[in-house]
């Protein structure tokens, strides 16, 4: 099977530079042609209740901000990676407000992904066990080829 498109999660976490250069790496392997870099972004982050025209324009400013702010740091992980497994693949960042994990899951399946690359959770205490990773809303719905990228 020729693998076409790859998505990929662009959190702003420390895995995430790892995430995204072993997907390169893999769509260089497996011929991809496109990667789309997915910022899920909490919609907390945005904290404005839009009551009228003046509270909506404020909160689409505040998410142009907000995408300017991971665009550029996507950016900059893309750049600082090898050029030989960046070359002939075209590159596209997408912003995304909403739950994470159940986001990313949504627009991979909705774009047609052929393989989502994501961070592996990382366990820290009894909580972790009781609320659920973004992950785990993956692998409970899979929308499409996983690969699950940890140290």
């Amino acid at each position: 099977m020729l693998c076409k498109h790859i998505v990929v999660n662009g959190l702003d976490a420390p895995e995430t530079p790892m995430a995204i250069e072993h997907a390169f790496y893999v769509s260089s392997l497996l011929g991809a042609q496109q990667i789309t870099i997915v910022e899920e972004i909490m919609s907390k982050e945005i904290q404005v209740d839009v009551e009228d025209d003046r509270t909506l324009k404020k909160a689409n400013i505040i998410k142009q901000r907000i995408r300017h702010r991971e665009d550029s740091r996507v950016n900059t992980i893309v750049c600082s990676l090898p050029e030989n497994i960046t070359k002939g693949i075209k590159v596209k960042t997408q912003s995304i407000f909403g739950k994470r994990g159940y986001s990313i899951g949504h627009y991979a399946e909705v774009v047609r992904a052929d393989l989502l690359v994501m961070n592996a959770p990382i366990k820290t205490s009894i909580w972790d066990r009781i609320f659920p990773h973004d992950i785990e809303y993956i692998l409970s719905d899979l929308p499409t080829d996983l690969l699950i990228v940890r140290k």
